[in-house]
């Protein structure tokens, strides 16, 4: 019997590339916004849960001391790995696992984000929980979702 992780894994490790490179999902205006209205700077830290192709990462490297990314599919973190690489960041750390529980220490980011993954998550407030424990206190919390209507 396949379990959600295995339907997740097996959907992104075959969607790996055409999704980093949709033109949606690289849409660099969109990418800055989110940078902007997290109020980055160069002194922050951030984890960008379920990272996917790292573009949200990668946004952020070039405005933060070090960026993050976790996700499940290794397929998606290789294209996470080619993007830093095209784009010369060295401030990245990529790490695969998964988001319940987050494998990191308490506070350990100023800013964490996730960006068109909840509406995959079975417990979505189990995973913003996740994600406020390992802020930092006053850090942000950012999540970017779209779904389609009923």
């Amino acid at each position: 019997m396949s379990t959600h992780k295995d339907s997740i894994l097996d959907q992104f490790t075959r969607q790996a590339v055409p999704f980093s490179t949709a033109p949606s999902i690289k849409d660099e205006a969109a990418l800055r916004l989110i940078v902007e209205f997290s109020g980055a700077g160069p002194t922050d830290t951030v984890l960008d849960v379920a990272c996917g192709g790292g573009l949200v990462v990668c946004a952020f490297a070039r405005t933060v001391r070090h960026a993050t990314g976790i996700d499940l599919t290794p397929a998606m973190l290789e294209q996470a790995r080619k993007n830093q690489a095209a784009q010369g960041l060295a401030n990245i750390t990529w790490k695969q696992g998964d988001v319940l529980p987050l494998p990191f220490p308490d506070a350990s980011f100023t800013i964490v984000t996730s960006r068109f993954a909840f509406h995959h998550f079975l417990d979505p407030l189990a995973v913003l929980r996740e994600m406020k424990r390992v802020a930092t206190p006053g850090g942000k919390v950012m999540v970017v979702d779209s779904a389609p209507a009923p």
